[in-house]
């Protein structure tokens, strides 16, 4: 008897280490898919960016145009400044805040130079994005549904591809991003004022229903409320640490620009920097990745081209405003001292904000990440709900969809949602990849 529960413990000991081991294993071989996947989309997008930045004639340089472009016309009906407030919402996410960290904290200083790189160079895309999204965009019940979906299909005749990018969007967007934003807003709420979790998660599902329940029609008066508010209180903030580090400042830009040029040791120096920042710069304004096209579905106004130049200023102010005050807030700080084991990037911004307003920041920061997030989620689940359109073509389950995001939201409270960032750093690549072909394949289609 005693024989035989040794050889029960022996087994299971060896399931067990067996078990890890293929645990280890699979974590290892995903972050070498990433690693590979990434390099070889940021040299893609960064080549059909600079490609259309050409081919359009360097749309993102004609500030004038961008500029008029701001201006009201005399269509009272037009969502131009609708649009455009919820594409930032979709963009300025946990992602401009932690995101930002990991980008310095993997990347090095230097990185941030080849983020602002992106943002200038991928602003073509968006550009090209937004005049897609509105050439191919189709009426659905009185409705636009227009996209990445909606183009590859009618422009390139690929349904099969058009339907892998709509999964895709859907698992990103509402299994994954939504489950990040909330659980971020779940944790930052509950370390400042440590009241139950039921409530708080009961509270977000509150809001969120009822910013979602009507649609798209909800949503814009959400987006339209929020960003301009978010927006100027992180420029305020901004402003602040500018002011109050001055001396230091200037330093810290000379060193972002040495750094990115470090050829010391070439592929620490230079190749990561390069990746991580441009890879940090996609998933801070998202151009290449198609949610652009489908907000600019959306346009009731006929003047493509200021639509096309309105989208590139989300791209440059989610970029060379939002991170670029992110970095300073970090930089100014003693961040280095910090000594994390599983990091994930909030707690070195968290740190931050500490150490230049006291207690008063954490407060700002649980402020700023709530309405940030918050704007994300709903604006995720927009993205979720035309691409479910596009597959299904009907209302149908539409509820069912919403359902799904209240129990996310439950679901992401009380799990450790960060574990998915591997897997969503590799779609996200995907989804880059698919729309970027198809955008290129489609340059003589315009």
């Amino acid at each position: 008897m005693e024989l035989l529960r040794k050889k029960i413990k022996s087994v299971a000991f060896l399931q067990l280490t067996f078990y890890f081991a293929y645990i280890v294993l699979v974590k290892i071989m995903l972050i070498e898919i990433n690693n590979i996947i990434w390099v070889i989309t940021t040299f893609l997008i960064l080549y059909v960016g600079i490609y259309y930045t050409i081919f359009l004639r360097f749309p993102q340089f004609k500030f004038l145009s961008i500029i008029k472009s701001l201006k009201k016309n005399n269509n009272k009906k037009s969502n131009t400044f609708e649009l455009l407030f919820l594409t930032l919402a979709g963009k300025i996410g946990v992602g401009s805040i932690s995101g930002i960290a990991l980008c310095i904290y993997y990347g090095g200083i230097g990185s941030l130079f080849w983020l602002w790189i992106s943002a200038i160079l991928l602003a073509s895309l968006s550009f090209m994005e937004t005049k897609l999204g509105i050439k191919y965009k189709e009426n659905y019940k009185g409705e636009s549904i227009g996209g990445p979906s909606v183009y590859i299909e009618k422009g390139l005749n690929m349904k099969k591809l058009a339907k892998v990018y709509s999964i895709l969007i859907i698992i990103t967007y509402i299994f994954s991003f939504i489950s990040i934003q909330s659980n971020t807003i779940i944790i930052s709420l509950k370390n400042l004022i440590n009241i139950n979790k039921l409530l708080l998660v009961l509270m977000l599902i509150i809001l969120t229903y009822f910013s979602i329940y009507k649609g798209i029609k909800t949503i814009t008066r959400i987006t339209s409320f929020l960003v301009p508010i978010m927006g100027i209180f992180y420029i305020i903030i901004g402003i602040i640490i500018i002011f109050n580090n001055s001396s230091s400042v200037i330093e810290i830009f000379k060193q972002i620009f040495i750094n990115a040029f470090n050829v010391k040791a070439l592929k620490m120096s230079v190749l990561i920097p390069i990746v991580i920042g441009i890879e940090r710069g996609i998933f801070s304004n998202e151009a290449g990745m198609g949610t652009t096209a489908m907000i600019a579905s959306l346009s009731n106004d006929n003047n493509i081209e200021k639509q096309a130049n309105v989208q590139i200023i989300g791209t440059f102010f989610t970029s060379l405003i939002i991170c670029t005050i992110t970095a300073l807030i970090i930089l100014t700080s003693n961040y280095q001292n910090l000594n994390i084991a599983n990091i994930n990037g909030i707690e070195i911004v968290s740190y931050a904000f500490f150490e230049h307003f006291g207690y008063f920041g954490i407060i700002m920061l649980t402020i700023i990440i709530f309405l940030f997030a918050f704007s994300t989620i709903v604006t995720s689940y927009y993205y979720g709900e035309i691409n479910l359109k596009y597959l299904i073509k009907s209302n149908k389950y539409i509820n069912l969809l919403k359902i799904i995001v209240i129990i996310i939201i439950i679901y992401s409270a009380f799990t450790n949602p960060q574990k998915l960032w591997l897997m969503i750093d590799i779609i996200v690549a995907l989804i880059s990849l698919i729309n970027v072909y198809a955008m290129y394949k489609l340059r003589k289609k315009l």
